[in-house]
């Protein structure tokens, strides 16, 4: 039928090409398991930082507050703790448009619960040896040198340094 009018063919096969019909595609997709791995990477970072902040500043006579010791950190990481951020809202946005809000639920209770368990971990690691003000001191010091800092010596800096192109694509 297309052959014995060329012109309408085409035409057609026009329209469809510009409309996208022939070339249905599904959308990218946000989430990805490289990305919920860098993502959950920094999350953990983070909450450490924090809980060493919050369970360190006075036994150490420090005047700053947790938060202010966590937001140091996270400004001299910046780039990834937003890519980071930003992947989460875009990957829950993603979970809530699927499955709505059970979905989007699921994904943030796994995300986290990962990210408290291996920073309570880490966090018993650190804190949990010896002296406590001794222990305290040897974390901060570590941290303010930039021991936790994200750099490429890291395991995770591939993953990571993807997340943050992604995140500024």
């Amino acid at each position: 039928m297309l052959l014995r009018y060329p012109i309408q063919g085409m035409v057609i096969a026009t329209i469809l090409l510009l409309s996208g019909a022939a070339t249905a595609q599904s959308p990218i997709r946000v989430e990805s398991e490289s990305r919920d791995a860098a993502a959950a990477f920094v999350g953990t970072e983070n909450f450490l930082i924090g809980r060493i902040g919050r369970d360190c500043m006075s036994v150490l006579d420090r005047m700053e507050t947790p938060q202010q010791f966590v937001a140091n950190w996270q400004r001299r990481n910046s780039k990834y703790y937003a890519a980071s951020i930003q992947y989460m809202a875009k990957r829950l946005d993603e979970a809530l448009a699927e499955g709505g809000t059970a979905k989007r639920d699921t994904v943030l209770a796994a995300y986290s619960a990962n990210v408290q368990s291996n920073a309570e971990a880490s966090a018993s690691d650190w804190l949990g040896r010896g002296d406590r003000k001794q222990a305290c001191a040897r974390a901060v010091a570590a941290i303010e040198s930039g021991a936790m800092d994200i750099t490429p010596r890291m395991r995770m800096f591939g993953e990571l340094e993807a997340l943050a192109d992604w995140a500024h694509q």
